[in-house]
């Protein structure tokens, strides 16, 4: 479930993405500062969800929101304003809404308006688990370094960004993941995939984000 933030202010759009990927446990892909940014992103990996500001200057969101929907007609919007009790999003739009959120509000609340559209999305995660639970129960009997390398992997991070925030070596962090694959007995590819399918398991479940 990619998500990609638009909003002029990046400090902004930095601090909802961190909503969206360290409690809801999202895998925020872009945090654009310009519609020319967000559809540059778009062409190349058009996302699930698009966070963004109704209000960017001189530009206009739809110039971000129709290159996504032609792209990805499955896609879905989360508009963000400091108007919201004023803005209606268009009639063409309003079946990809899932909410207008209002800036001032507090984060549960942009929780509270994604809460549904996860919920609506549960069919998809019950398929994806067919096949897969005895894998997705492994995770849990990791180390705890191990489930921090696959929490990371959850969140959509390159080897180099595990790296970093683990504090360990590149080389490291390529062991760690032959090693868990091993373990749970997956390809690379499998192992990314389980590791997202596990990280938006436990946010549906209400269990904490960090491992």
């Amino acid at each position: 479930m990619s998500v990609v933030v638009l909003d002029d202010h990046r400090m902004v759009g930095q601090a909802i993405a961190g909503v969206l990927s360290e409690v809801a446990g999202l895998n925020v892909t872009g945090v654009c500062v310009s519609v020319q940014e967000v559809v540059a992103l778009i062409n190349c990996s058009p996302p699930r969800l698009l966070v963004v500001d109704v209000e960017l200057g001189g530009e206009c969101y739809r110039d971000a929101v129709d290159p996504l929907l032609q792209r990805r007609p499955e896609a879905e919007l989360l508009f963000i304003t400091a108007m919201a009790s004023q803005f209606v999003p268009p009639a063409d739009l309003q079946p990809f809404t899932i909410g207008v959120m209002d800036k001032a509000q507090a984060w549960d609340q942009l929780l509270a308006v994604l809460m549904p559209w996860k919920q609506g999305l549960c069919g998809g995660i019950t398929a994806a688990m067919q096949g897969c639970e005895l894998q997705l129960a492994a995770i849990d009997r990791l180390s705890p370094r191990e489930r921090r390398l696959v929490r990371e992997l959850g969140c959509g991070l390159l080897n180099k960004e595990i790296a970093a925030r683990l504090e360990l070596s590149v080389a490291t962090v390529e062991t760690y993941r032959k090693s868990v694959a091993a373990k749970l007995g997956v390809s690379g590819a499998e192992l990314v995939r389980l590791a997202t399918l596990h990280r938006t398991l436990r946010w549906d479940a209400g269990s904490p984000a960090a491992v």
